[in-house]
């Protein structure tokens, strides 16, 4: 098997562990005006990510016809790598904005919120990043989704280098990756705002949603 096509192949196995309540397959819909949607295009992207993200939320962009410059507010506990990776690439390439809060749908407003695991490497496709008020994101090791957890280094290899390019490509910064190498994957490494900000995750200051 050529060796340029392990990663790919990889990750497609992989996943990371979430944290908190699971909430399903993540879902795509549009909050109601208020605070930072109010004058711009929101697409609240909450819940697990799964074999079925990126495509969602493409077909979601073209049935709604979201402009450049419109915002995903993410609030997930993570899931699948590979689509993880492709939900970044997909915003990336929208020219969307990226924000982490979760929506209170009674009470119309927005609240704390967290972009856990995997879902790091989809917030990143923002071309403008921001973690609104309360919210934090989590990042830690990634783990095989098979019955056998443990990697292999040479495959463990495989994958962050694919995970690398990535994070070089949407954000240019690979600092992030030290304490997501470092967190084992039953545990969680919550970035502080200075981190946010020195590794170059999010792009402006705390927004309040």
């Amino acid at each position: 098997m050529p060796s340029r096509l392990l990663p790919a192949l990889l990750l497609s196995l992989l996943m990371a562990m979430g944290f908190g309540t699971a909430a399903g397959a993540m879902t795509f819909g549009a909050p109601t005006a208020t605070g930072v949607c109010a004058a711009r295009t929101c697409i609240l992207a909450t819940g697990d990510i799964d074999e079925t993200s990126s495509a969602a939320l493409e077909a979601y962009l073209k049935t709604n016809k979201v402009a450049a410059g419109s915002l995903v507010i993410l609030d997930s506990p993570g899931g699948d790598v590979a689509e993880s990776l492709a939900l970044g690439n997909l915003i990336r390439s929208a020219r969307l904005d990226t924000m982490v809060a979760a929506y209170d749908a009674g009470k119309s407003q927005f609240k704390a919120g967290s972009c856990a695991s995997d879902c790091a490497y989809a917030f990143l496709g923002g071309v403008r990043r921001n973690v609104g008020k309360g919210s934090r994101i989590g990042v830690h090791q990634i783990i095989s989704a098979g019955q056998d957890w443990a990697l292999s280094v040479q495959d463990g290899m495989a994958a962050m280098s694919t995970i690398a390019v990535h994070v070089r490509h949407l954000c240019g910064s690979l600092d992030v990756l030290i304490p997501a190498l470092k967190t084992h994957a039953n545990q969680m490494y919550w970035l502080s705002s200075s981190e946010l900000s020195r590794f170059a995750i999010v792009t402006s200051a705390t927004a309040d949603a």
